[in-house]
């Protein structure tokens, strides 16, 4: 080491000035220096640092790792899906047709398959970055799966198979999944869980916590929430109010109620209802606690408007026919000529995405464009009235606004903006007379750019049938006119659109 510091300091202060002294040959790395010309500094300089380091690097030990070996993996309980399977699962992890991973995984658990042992680095990796998937990923890793996950810290969202060591030593990502997992299974359990550590957690962690009781939510859980109306942080107490804003039979709602019922006037005009709202002065420690912004409207909406808005929104959807015995659509008309339009229908709807009110969701989605998304996104209000219809309602809805199966289909289409929000799948009956309407406008169009439609169709195909598949060859021969306008353009969408779909067909059926 003295040598070593005598090449570096010979290094800082220069050759012209310090000559480098080399030890005696008295061993192998001596009798190498010994070797060095010293009528050239510069070089002998260079050539010792190099013949120092090297030495010193050879003679190190490598580092040993005392910990003991981990436990073997438990032996597999569910058996690997077929190889053809595996090869689509592997394109998805490689990038291609990413998109179509969350069905496979959801059809893959359903069936009861595990990944194979290849891929699962992979697709754990995909967890890590991909938290919304976490929940599909879980049922298909298998026991090798959550063996390697305990191997690496970055994959511990996983958590142990064993619920209890998982709930005392977990990450919270961990725990947040096991409670999900619970939620689905025993609601009250996961809730006597969350209780029993509420006080100890982060208000990170009671966020990410409280959050899973959107699974399984019911009057039960009611107790709990309203002690966390009184939690010191802001973003807790409002998470609290909005859970309980889901259940119409809560505290919440009933006083949301009775709010409504001391604040709205009636009066009919030939025979058409007219409604209007006068806010009492409530005690503002009461509508703070229940989850009311009282101060800080959004910009163009005024403070009594935004007001109305929230306490509309989680009002029990019940109380207007108990007002007055009209349809939803009727109330949405008395809105229209009210000057609390926008307050009224956007609360409906963000109260009919949060009940689950089938009757009031199909009411509201054709006023989709006045949403403004002052408390929910609008693409996510949108998307979440859709998902309150049941399939045969949803298909239904959808397939009422084709009033003729001859009418061409492009992006003004008065469908087209509400399938955009459509993530939920779709029949065979829609997916054809998408296809069909599609193929018409094409045949017709002296405008092929539909840049709008293009992107729009290669979403759709994700959620189209993929049961009209054998179909395609005969019904939607050609759908492309053989002219050059078209052909170079359309070819390659619609190509694009059949491939997802058969992919998707032969992928379900393979699992």
């Amino acid at each position: 080491m003295s040598l070593w510091q005598d090449v570096i300091t010979t290094a800082l202060v220069g050759t012209e000035r310090r000559t480098l002294t080399l030890t005696p040959a008295t061993n192998p790395l001596g009798q190498l220096l010994s070797q060095l010309n010293p009528t050239d500094p510069e070089a002998t300089l260079l050539s010792a640092a190099g013949a120092i380091s090297l030495y010193h690097r050879a003679g190190q030990r490598p580092i040993t790792d005392n910990q003991p070996l981990p436990q073997p993996c438990p032996p597999e309980d569910k058996p690997p899906c077929s190889p053809r399977a595996a090869h689509y699962l592997k394109l998805m992890l490689q990038k291609e047709r990413v998109k179509l991973l969350p069905e496979w995984l959801a059809t893959a658990a359903t069936a009861g398959y595990r990944v194979p042992d290849y891929c699962l680095p992979e697709l754990l990796e995909v967890g890590r970055t991909s938290p919304q998937l976490r929940p599909t990923i879980l049922p298909v890793l298998g026991q090798r799966g959550r063996w390697l996950a305990a191997q690496n810290p970055d994959w511990n969202y996983v958590g142990e198979e064993d619920i209890e060591q998982t709930w005392t030593s977990g990450s919270l990502d961990a725990r947040k999944l096991l409670l999900q997992h619970l939620r689905r299974e025993h609601p009250a359990s996961a809730r006597e869980r969350l209780v029993t550590v509420w006080q100890q957690e982060s208000s990170d962690g009671r966020i990410a916590l409280l959050n899973t009781l959107q699974i399984g939510l019911n009057l039960e859980d009611e107790t709990f929430l309203e002690m966390a109306l009184d939690d010191r942080r802001q973003k807790v107490r409002r998470q609290a109010a909005h859970l309980l804003a889901q259940l119409p039979e809560s505290g919440l709602c009933q006083r949301m109620k009775q709010r409504i019922q001391s604040a709205i006037t009636f009066r009919r005009k030939r025979n058409r209802l007219h409604l209007d709202f006068i806010l009492s002065d409530d005690n503002e420690q009461e509508i703070t606690r229940d989850g009311i912004d009282s101060k800080q409207p959004p910009q163009l909406l005024g403070n009594k408007a935004w007001m109305i808005l929230q306490i509309v929104a989680a009002t029990p959807l019940s109380l207007w026919s108990e007002l007055q015995e009209e349809s939803p659509a009727e109330w949405i008309q008395a809105a229209k000529r009210s000057e609390w339009d926008h307050s009224l229908v956007e609360g409906w709807a963000v109260a009919a995405m949060g009940q689950q009110n089938r009757e009031w969701a199909e009411a509201l989605l054709p006023f989709y464009s006045t949403f403004k998304g002052y408390l929910i996104p609008q693409n996510q209000l949108i998307s979440g009235l859709i998902n309150v219809l049941s399939f045969e309602q949803r298909d239904s809805f959808f397939l009422n606004l084709f009033p003729s199966s001859k009418v061409p289909f492009n992006s003004k289409h008065a469908a087209f903006p509400l399938l955009t929000h459509c993530h939920s799948p779709w029949s065979t009956e829609l997916t054809g007379i998408v296809l069909d309407g599609v193929r018409r406008y094409l045949k017709k169009t002296d405008n092929p750019y539909d840049w709008s439609l293009s992107t729009g169709l290669k979403e759709f195909a994700y959620f189209m049938s993929p049961d009209i598949v054998p179909e395609l060859s005969t019904r939607f021969n050609n759908i492309v006119p053989e002219r050059s306008a078209l052909a170079s353009y359309w070819t390659e969408i619609i190509d694009e659109v059949l491939a997802i779909l058969h992919l998707r067909y032969e992928m379900g059926r393979e699992i």
